[in-house]
């Protein structure tokens, strides 16, 4: 399925680019992990080419209900797609219902999961900055032993910092004592 519109007029409503929304949002539940991760990829291209509040707000919802449910796999997937897609960002309207999504994943007892989850809320840092459970949620990630997601913490912190910078009083001893802490990988300071 191409998400590349014809060159009528019609073609380019809103209703057009909502069926292939629905479109792409059926290939992703489908059963074949080739069909999901194409439809996932295609996702900016529709963003791109129909950048709509609504459609926007909408993918960006059905690709964290999707986040939220989906194998690690797809989930790296989805994060790519909203560091693909920053430009729509600011366009979503539900931000808060979005991040209510994708803390699920964060508060999961996978350390990959919640690996990803960081990496797609620092992608995705110009809308999360601002909000308090997902400055907290960061913190709080930095009180793993796993070192890919101490990792993955500090990486958000530097997007948050991009947005928020008053975020900086607030992560700063953490960060220090991650410093300080001779249990912590020299690969991860």
């Amino acid at each position: 399925m191409s998400t590349v519109a014809p060159n009528s007029d019609t073609a380019r409503s809103s209703d057009w680019a909502f069926k292939q929304l629905f479109k792409l949002e059926s290939k992703c539940r489908s059963p074949t992990p080739a069909l999901q991760v194409e439809a996932i990829g295609e996702f900016p291209k529709l963003l791109d080419q129909f950048p709509f509040p609504t459609l926007v707000s909408s993918a960006f919802l059905k690709l964290g209900d999707l986040f939220r449910s989906s194998p690690n796999s797809l989930r790296y997937h989805i994060a790519q797609v909203f560091g693909a897609s920053q430009q729509h960002l600011a366009q979503i309207t539900q931000t808060e219902e979005l991040l209510k999504r994708i803390l699920v994943v964060l508060y999961s007892n996978d350390p990959i999961a919640r690996v990803l989850a960081l990496r797609l809320i620092g992608n995705a840092s110009l809308i999360f900055a601002k909000f308090p459970e997902a400055q907290h949620s960061i913190l709080l990630r930095y009180q793993s032993s796993h070192p890919l997601e101490i990792v993955a913490a500090v990486q958000t912190t530097e997007s948050m910092l991009s947005y928020s910078p008053e975020f900086l009083e607030v992560v700063w001893e953490t960060v220090l004592s991650k410093a300080d802490d001779p249990d912590v990988l020299d690969s991860v300071r």
